[in-house]
């Protein structure tokens, strides 16, 4: 009769290098591109409790860029669901001149490299939903038209950030 051998136990990573380890793996995309997010404010007149809100500002969607030039993920909360969409244009589609030319407003945030981990309180709605995604926690943002001056605040040359990214994206 044969003993069982007794199992071999590795020593332990240290925390931070573990730590170190996630950190960069959550930091890399499969792309090796810098993710930009283009965040959609248009109104929503079919729905009456809306009316309310600003003109313009009663909804928001975002578009992210995918893996490849011309690829974008549609991210749209709606009352009932979160629709989620891949869509694919030729790499000189400019979402930001289209969404313009129809009368909407449009802000380019760059999707955070990390964000705080912190619980964030708020119903779920359009602004909750982009808040989440780009790592706003200001629980005062609760309307599109405040998310909208937030990020106009926030975003550094708002206006070119549309030109230099088609550049970059289509190389």
């Amino acid at each position: 009769m044969t003993m069982p051998k007794p199992a071999v136990t590795k020593p332990a990573l240290p925390k931070s290098t573990v730590q170190d380890m996630a950190d960069h793996w959550v930091s890399q995309s499969a792309s090796g591109r810098e993710v930009s997010v283009l965040v959609v404010f248009a109104d929503a007149p079919e729905k009456p409790l809306l009316r309310v809100l600003r003109p313009g500002f009663r909804h928001c969607f975002m578009l992210v860029s995918g893996v490849r030039a011309g690829e974008w993920i549609c991210l749209d909360p709606q009352s009932h669901r979160v629709r989620c969409e891949s869509w694919c244009y030729s790499p000189i589609f400019d979402p930001y001149a289209y969404y313009q030319a129809i009368g909407y407003h449009c802000v380019w945030a760059g999707y955070p490299q990390s964000v705080a981990r912190k619980i964030r309180f708020g119903p779920m709605s359009c602004v909750e939903l982009v808040k989440r995604v780009l790592g706003i926690s200001g629980f005062w943002i609760i309307t599109p038209w405040q998310l909208y001056r937030h990020l106009r605040k926030t975003t550094e040359n708002a206006h070119q950030i549309g030109d230099v990214f088609f550049s970059e994206k289509c190389s």
